[in-house]
């Protein structure tokens, strides 16, 4: 892989030497120490423009010709338990692994062959505003033990870059199916009582039918993660990486982690082209003719495919419920959440068994002779 020339760089407070911290509710560089407020761009070496965000080709990636690093010194913790490793800016440091509030982290040299992101979206949710989205939250679940939000301790919920790859590319499929066309016949029956009635029958007739689609998609989105699971990851979605998105500088990670990406770009890439057969099959099934379908068959052809690794804004909070680790996450653009929490089993018991005697109630009701 292609290292790149570029010096990296500390954001430092040309007031006092402190290092600043990206504030999200400023969208500036703050020093916490003299309260300077910098402008992210103008900390570019020799007033150069702030980057673009730019579209990178698919053989870039794979043939590992992207630069790499992130372009400031950083250095890595490593969970021991559920393998994430998270980059921080040099005097940034953690006790606990953002991701799953364990304490069994390991220090080590950040990983300074990963290719380098291309953009990011900064974070524009503050921490006091994701620790106040924690709390509705616990508030508002249902079948859930009522001593949850007494006991829930949140581990120092944390902002991090988490890591994605996204993906453009035209996709031109073919498709072939049998389409079905309902239809009804007029059947005699003999009812319960005895007699004969009439009733309308659904059949359905099947004829080969085919068509063509084309899609265009942009970002599509695949989570490098290690320490975040894709079905909590979904629920936080969307990002708009199409208007939000800013070419990627290394002052935005002063003050926050950015976790290193365990997908990589080979594998990235099998995963992009499953989610491009995943839409285009569904694509396809709505262009199908008739009241129904079956045997679906795809063709699909991908083309003008480009790539981008960026860095979407996270926070996380491990808590821990009866010995058992749970997680709930903030998207640091949006303020969305998603999360994990225990069930109460005798609270889910007794609306069972509540909804059990309302029903027997209401049949012995019924059944009951009238009274005259």
């Amino acid at each position: 892989m292609q290292a790149e020339a570029a010096k990296s760089k500390r954001c430092d407070c040309p007031g006092c030497g402190a290092t600043l911290i990206f504030a999200a509710d400023l969208q500036k560089l703050r020093c916490e120490y003299c309260d300077a407020e910098i402008e992210v761009d103008k900390l570019n070496k020799g007033g150069d423009p702030p980057p673009n965000v730019v579209e990178r080709a698919l053989t870039e990636l794979l043939n590992s010709e992207a630069a790499t690093g992130y372009g400031l010194p950083t250095q890595a913790l490593q969970c021991k338990q559920c393998g994430a490793a998270i980059s921080y800016p040099d005097k940034v440091t953690s006790g606990k692994c953002t991701f799953c509030g364990s304490d069994t982290v390991v220090e080590r040299a950040a990983n300074s062959q990963l290719i380098r992101p291309e953009s990011l979206i900064p974070f524009k949710v503050t921490k006091e505003q994701a620790g106040a989205k924690f709390s509705e939250w616990v508030g508002s679940l249902w079948f859930r033990p009522n001593n949850l939000k007494a006991m829930a301790r949140v581990n120092e919920i944390g902002g991090v870059y988490a890591p994605f790859w996204t993906f453009d590319a035209q996709a031109d499929t073919r498709w072939s199916a049998e389409s079905g066309y309902h239809y009804y016949v007029t059947e005699e029956f003999t009812n319960s009582e005895g007699k004969r009635e009439t009733r309308q029958v659904q059949h359905t007739r099947w004829e080969p039918s085919s068509g063509y689609h084309t899609g265009n998609y942009d970002d599509l989105l695949i989570c490098a993660s290690k320490g975040l699971s894709e079905a909590l990851v979904r629920v936080l979605e969307p990002y708009n990486t199409t208007t939000q998105l800013v070419g990627y500088q290394s002052s935005y990670l002063s003050g926050w982690g950015a976790e290193e990406y365990a997908v990589g770009p080979k594998e990235a890439w099998d995963k992009g082209q499953q989610r491009f057969e995943q839409h285009e099959y569904s694509a396809c099934a709505q262009q199908v003719p008739g009241d129904t379908h079956r045997n679906l068959n795809i063709s699909m052809k991908l083309s003008r495919v480009t790539w981008k690794h960026c860095l979407l804004p996270v926070y996380v909070a491990a808590y821990r419920y009866n010995d058992k680790v749970y997680r709930f996450l903030v998207n640091g653009e949006t303020g969305k959440v998603s999360g994990e929490a225990p069930y109460s089993f005798w609270k889910i018991f007794f609306a069972v068994l509540a909804v059990i005697m309302l029903v027997v109630l209401f049949l012995s009701f019924k059944q009951s002779p009238s009274v005259r």
